[in-house]
């Protein structure tokens, strides 16, 4: 299991995996703040406005130097080991629908700020808010300036095979851990989580999963080499055969899902032994 399954994951939901523990998605809307609160822990996050660059960062650089090497340090750890950011197959990510009510399809920031794309309307939206976040949404009016489009999780699903068909990966992310409150469909160079982890080595965990090939099954297409974002597979000449190195595999399973023989799966990191620390 990686560190965020072993902070926030449960036995007794999903099998321990911290993303398909339903108190994940569940964070308590409303709290009795008292004169002089100062936010904290779960509530430092971007949705609260109080992350890097918010309240919190400010009154942490009024305490002095120390304070803010401190905060740094902490900041830098964070990001080294993943954060809150995890890749996800499509299949668990249809599991997450399931539990993560409300759902609402909406605009992807790193397109806006990367790309200069500004998606408005359901048919363009390219990212996912979910959990009782969502609830709030207009609270952050800047953020959701496309609006949001509320969906059911028959329809979540649906379009989250969309997104797989376009080749997107699927990461998650959180907004104060260990709530989960966004769910990324993007790709590489676009995606600020993906390009931070492969551009300096912080940030996006790898997902639960690592896919392998069945040299008898596979034909040697290559459709899977053109999905791959993470450098992991590519098409090996000498053997006319897909090729995957597990180290650098993601286990996004975007391969697997375009491969017309049926030649890819995927593996439980755990199970393998060299792999089961890799994140």
């Amino acid at each position: 299991m990686c560190h965020l399954c072993e902070l926030y994951g449960d036995p007794t939901a999903g099998g321990g995996v911290w993303y398909l523990n339903p108190k994940n998605y569940a964070r308590q809307m409303y709290r009795r703040r008292p004169p002089g609160y100062v936010p904290s822990g779960a509530e430092t996050g971007p949705e609260a406005g109080v992350g890097l660059g918010g309240l919190r960062t400010v009154q942490i650089m009024e305490q002095g130097p120390e304070a803010w090497a401190e905060y740094q340090k902490a900041i830098a750890e964070r990001a080294r080991r993943g954060g809150g950011s995890q890749v996800v197959p499509i299949r668990d990510a249809e599991k997450i629908m399931d539990i993560s009510s409300p759902i609402g399809l909406i605009a992807c920031i790193c397109r806006k700020v990367d790309r200069g794309i500004d998606e408005r309307s359901p048919e363009e939206y390219t990212c996912m808010g979910m959990g009782v976040g969502m609830l709030k949404w207009e609270r952050w009016p800047e953020r959701y300036k496309g609006g949001v489009h509320f969906v059911n999780p028959d329809e979540a699903k649906e379009w989250l095979w969309k997104c797989d068909k376009l080749g997107y990966v699927h990461a998650l992310m959180t907004f104060g851990a260990p709530y989960i409150g966004g769910f990324c469909q993007c790709e590489y160079p676009a995606c600020v989580a993906i390009r931070g982890r492969l551009d300096f080595g912080t940030g996006l965990l790898k997902g639960h999963h690592v896919a392998l090939v069945n040299y008898d099954k596979c034909n040697g297409c290559g459709v899977c080499a053109q999905r791959c974002q993470f450098g992991a597979l590519k098409f090996e000449v000498t053997i006319d055969k897909a090729n995957i190195d597990p180290f650098q595999c993601f286990g996004c399973g975007l391969c697997e899902t375009a491969c017309p023989t049926g030649a890819i799966h995927l593996e439980r990191r755990a199970s393998i032994p060299a792999l089961r620390e890799v994140w």
